[in-house]
């Protein structure tokens, strides 16, 4: 079944604003690696904040495809590193971190080797129970579409 784009969009980025704690799952040379991060969003980016001696942020170097999760919904995006926090180009980040995660800014965010590390989801999927039946709600980014389809096998 066709569903409304704007109002599944709309959903998701209420999602990202009330759940600043998501699990980033990368990968590089065969190895599959997740944890827990700090987000914050505009619209549908999400941006997160590490170090380049971390593993996540080697694994992205490596390989930009990632996936994100929260309960019931799962990202698939490309990682695109945004380089230091600091950077005029980030400020919107810093207004939103120092705003959402403030103990996180004043601890890490002016140490050497942090990057901005922004997501750009392609497709979103949301696990749904309507009437005790399972459903899936797809967001495809790219293509503008919005999909709920019956899970047949539940």
């Amino acid at each position: 079944m066709t569903l409304s784009y704007d109002m599944l969009k709309k959903e998701v980025i209420e999602k990202f604003n009330n759940n600043k704690i998501w699990i980033l799952a990368t990968s590089a040379n065969d190895r599959v690696s997740a944890r827990s991060i700090s987000i914050v969003n505009k619209g549908l980016k999400i941006y997160f904040q590490t170090h380049k001696d971390f593993l996540k942020y080697k694994q992205i170097r490596e390989n930009n495809k990632v996936a994100l999760c929260w309960n019931n919904v799962q990202i698939e995006g490309i990682a695109n590193i945004k380089g230091n926090p600091l950077k005029e180009e980030n400020k919107e980040f810093i207004r939103l971190f120092k705003k959402f995660h403030k103990g996180s800014f004043d601890m890490y965010t002016k140490l050497d080797g942090q990057v901005v590390i922004e997501i750009e989801p392609k497709s979103i999927s949301i696990w749904k129970y309507i009437d005790s039946k399972p459903y899936i709600d797809y967001l495809s980014i790219e293509d503008k579409k919005a999909i709920r389809e019956k899970q047949k096998y539940v």
